[in-house]
Parts: structure tokens; sequence; C-alpha cells
């Protein structure tokens, strides 16, 4: 024991200064760490915010079976989306109408061609013919766009205003709510 004494008396000066360094050390590096610990201190508290002492786990798993139940509500959104998709494009979506005058001794245009299609310029075309003493009406079919029929001049601008979009000579954009024409 007296050989430590010894020791630290005559190399005393160097002890101090050792300790001292070490206490400076020490002293930065609980500073960092209490830095550290304060800020995963304030992550903490955002993190159980509002849970009124629940633990963390339980939270996560609560969290996880929310986003696992949202994404098979999505998935089934998403089929049904597909299905209404599928289901629209047999649905009539574009139309033309033609209106004339089918016979000079009739006015008021009371003859028509309407053209009913589809997505995929599938449908007919609906024709009645207002005579003076009779009215005729018959329908043909059109795929993909064209007859297997002969269509009268009438039935052709009803077909082309159909599959150009067109109404009254303009070009239709958008839905009827936006009103947007060119």
């Amino acid at each position: 024991m007296q050989l430590v004494l010894d020791f630290i008396d005559a190399y005393s000066s160097f002890v101090i200064a050792a300790s001292l360094v070490m206490n400076l050390l020490l002293i930065i590096l609980l500073s960092i760490n209490y830095g550290m610990t304060s800020s995963l201190k304030d992550k903490y508290k955002k993190l159980v915010k509002g849970t009124n002492g629940k633990n963390i786990e339980g939270l996560l798993m609560e969290h996880m079976d929310k986003v696992e139940d949202i994404n098979k509500e999505f998935d089934k959104i998403n089929n049904r989306i597909n299905l209404l998709d599928n289901r629209i494009s047999f649905c009539v979506q574009k139309i033309g109408i033609i209106r004339y005058s089918a016979f000079n001794d009739t006015g008021s245009d009371l003859s028509f061609s309407i053209t009913l299609l589809d997505e995929n310029n599938d449908g007919l075309i609906l024709t009645g013919i207002h005579g003076r003493s009779e009215t005729i009406s018959y329908a043909k079919p059109i795929k993909d766009g064209k007859s297997n029929y002969s269509l009268s001049v009438e039935e052709l601008q009803s077909l082309e205003r159909a599959k150009g979009k067109l109404v009254d000579g303009r070009d239709m954009k958008g839905s009827r709510r936006s009103k947007e024409v060119s």
C-alpha cells in the first residue's frame, strides 16, 4: 500500500491533471447522453400522446390491425371499381341524333335516326321515318362502328356523330356537368 501512496505522492500533479481530464470527458459524455435522452423522451411523449397509459406494443398491434383492415377494404373497392368499369364499357356512351324530313310533302323534320354505341362502338341505329299516312321504325345493329346492312345518308351522319362524339357539330369534352365544349 505504501508503494501506491509513494507513486501518487511522486506523480500527484499528473494524477490530478489526468483525473481532471477524465472528469471533463465524463461531463461532456454526460451532456451528450442527456441531450439524446431528452430527444428520445420527446419522441416517446409524441408516440404515446392520448393513449391513457396503454403500452406501445398494444398500440402498434392495434394500428397494424387497422392498416390490414383498410388494405382489405381497399382491395374490395378496387375489385368493385374494376367490375363497374367492365360493365360501363358495355353501356351506351355515345349517341348521335339526326332529325330530317324524309319526304318533301311533310314538314317539321319528324323523321329521325338515332345511333346508340358503347365504348367499343357496338350498338344500334334506330330510325323512324314519318310520312303523311304512316310511320315506320326499324333498327340496324352496329358492330365495331360498322353495319352489315346498307345505311342511309342520315343513318351514316348519325353514326359518325356518335363515333366522333359530335353534338351539333361541336366536340364534347368531359361530362355534361363540366359543360366544356370546343
